[in-house]
Order: structure tokens, then C-alpha cells, then sequence
């Protein structure tokens, strides 16, 4: 992780065109990351992690995974929904919220930001509160909002 926005920012402009633009958009706004933004992944919740290994029935043995992400926005009023597809690898490391499990067993997001593998693959890492962690490296993600009415 970047030791601040700044440096980060600095990092994906110099890379721009290495990025889907979806991607780039999704990962240089600010609201993504800003404090008290309703959109930031900032102090959300994790709701839930699916997995999927996608077969066609005809040849099952070539199975292209998919990972979700299920997030209880920041302000409690939406969830942001993360959807990675091309999956190269991923790690979930959970550890128990010293600070209050009884609330929510990662923690609040602390931070989060996408990089490029050596290979040329999107690296999407996830810290939160507690020092679990979710790395995801793909080929492509996409991030969409659904408001709590």
C-alpha cells in the first residue's frame, strides 16, 4: 500500500493506460476513498464473499471463477457490490475485530487500492480495521451501487 493518496494517484496516472478506464475511474475517485463520502469503501462492512466456479456443463473441466463482494456502504444507506471476473488468484485472511466483534467480525474498511501485477494483471488489495485482508488479482472488475429505500 501507498503511503499516502497522493503517491497512489501519482502511481495510477503514470499507468493510465494500462488500466480498463472503468477501472481507473473506479480506482483515482476520490468519493472511493474520501472519509465521508456515501460511495468511499472507507469504514463499509463486508456483507459477503462469493465464489464461483462457473463450468459449462459441456466442458466442465475449464472453469472460469468469479468473485463478489457484498459491502454495507459507510452511511448504511447502500450496498456496493464488487464483481471481479478473469480470477488469476486471491487470498481472504480474516482475523476477529479486537476492537468490537460483537459489531462486525473484519471491521470497518481502512483502506483499499488497485495496482498492476508484474504480469499485467489488476491487483485489487482490501485492508480493513481488524488487519484482514482480501487480494484479488484479475483481469477485470466492476463496482455498481444499490441504494437502502
Amino acid at each position: 500500500m501507498y503511503e499516502s493518496f497522493d503517491d497512489y494517484k501519482g502511481y495510477m496516472e503514470e499507468n493510465k493506460d494500462k488500466f480498463p478506464s472503468h477501472v481507473f475511474e473506479f480506482a483515482t475517485d476520490v468519493y472511493r476513498h474520501h472519509l465521508d463520502s456515501p460511495h468511499s469503501l472507507h469504514d463499509s462492512w463486508m456483507t459477503s464473499v462469493i465464489v464461483r466456479e462457473n463450468r459449462n456443463p459441456e466442458r466442465p473441466f475449464d472453469p472460469e471463477p468469479t468473485i463478489e463482494i457484498e459491502l454495507l456502504g459507510q452511511k448504511h444507506d447502500r450496498s456496493i457490490n464488487l464483481s471481479y471476473s478473469g480470477i488469476e488468484r486471491y487470498t481472504i485472511e480474516g482475523l476477529k475485530n479486537p476492537y468490537n466483534w460483537g459489531d462486525t467480525y473484519q471491521g470497518d474498511i481502512s483502506c483499499h487500492e488497485v495496482r498492476l501485477s508484474a504480469e499485467g494483471f489488476l491487483i485489487h488489495e482490501i485492508l480493513f480495521v481488524s488487519e484482514s485482508k482480501i487480494t484479488i488479482i484479475c483481469k477485470d472488475f466492476q463496482c455498481s451501487e444499490r441504494l437502502h429505500t
